[in-house]
């Protein structure tokens, strides 16, 4: 383990490009953040969580939606690499993985989001955030 975490380390401290990029990649993200964030949080239904299952989705085009899942699930894969770089890094690695994971396909996902909407801190803090943006507050 000591190994690769040498040759991680001089690989990035003595790659001046690789750190410039790893820079402006935690900036950005720290950035869209601040901004994007908030405003996904005020999108989101009111009702979205009430229900037990998910309300299932017809698509108007078959082709164009299957491109776009694949699309969604190779960036949120993309964006849970750059959030674990970010883990060792300055960034905002955590946050990073998190948005890939809401972003992402993977099976139980829906329940695992009302599960995590449901804790008292996380809920009070999504309904601060989308009073603000005058939204009105998540039903559970």
């Amino acid at each position: 383990m000591t190994e690769i975490w040498q040759w991680l380390t001089e690989y990035i401290l003595g790659n001046a490009q690789l750190l410039n990029f790893i820079l402006i990649g935690s900036v950005i993200s720290l950035l869209a953040s601040f901004f994007l964030i908030p405003l996904v949080i005020a999108k989101i239904p009111a009702d979205y969580f009430s229900d037990e299952h998910r309300k299932p989705y017809a698509p108007k085009n078959l082709l164009l939606y299957i491109l776009y899942k694949i699309l969604k699930n190779v960036f949120g894969l993309l964006l849970v690499l750059l959030g674990f770089v970010l883990l060792f890094t300055p960034g905002q690695g955590l946050i990073c993985i998190l948005v890939a994971s809401v972003m992402m396909d993977y099976p139980g996902k829906f329940r695992f989001q009302r599960y995590l909407v449901s804790k008292k801190p996380l809920l009070k803090s999504l309904n601060w955030v989308r009073k603000i943006a005058g939204a009105g507050p998540l039903e559970i």
